[in-house]
């Protein structure tokens, strides 16, 4: 996970994982706006139906870990880069796959164009995790992100 680490303290996936996806979203809403909601994890569960449960260990900061359940997945992650409004990262282990998220906010003329990247590799993707599979949750995350900050 060191390497990965490293990866996400610069705000970058891994290029070289099996699986890899980006997108982006315009969001009606301040930035200050959305990056509370996305940096209060334990709310999670209440703006994205897919996450059951977000636990955080300590203050919200570079190096806190958090654990999540999305579906059947039970995840353990640590917070890598945290840069007020604009950069959060994480890496995550799950089901015997290392991940990485990378979330960036640029503020447009009072909107927010919000940006999610995200790596995933090690034994298991192949068996747990597949391209479309990533697509699909990635694309649902902003979905949920942009419909909770325009509300």
């Amino acid at each position: 996970m060191k390497r990965l680490n490293a990866l996400a303290q610069k705000g970058q996936i891994n290029e070289n994982a099996s699986i890899r996806d980006m997108h982006s979203i315009i969001i009606n809403a301040d930035i200050d706006k959305v990056w509370k909601i996305l940096v209060n994890m334990e709310d999670w569960p209440k703006w994205n139906p897919e996450v059951k449960k977000v636990t955080k260990e300590g203050e919200l900061a570079e190096g806190t870990v958090f654990k999540w359940v999305q579906g059947r997945t039970h995840g353990v992650s640590q917070i890598q880069a945290l840069s007020k409004p604009n950069l959060l990262t994480w890496t995550s282990k799950a089901s015997m796959v290392k991940r990485i998220y990378v979330w960036t906010l640029e503020s447009d003329e009072g909107q927010t164009i919000a940006t999610v990247s995200a790596s995933f590799q090690g034994f298991m993707v192949v068996l747990a995790q597949n391209h479309q599979k990533v697509y699909d949750e990635l694309l649902s995350w902003l979905e949920c992100l942009k419909n909770k900050a325009e509300e």
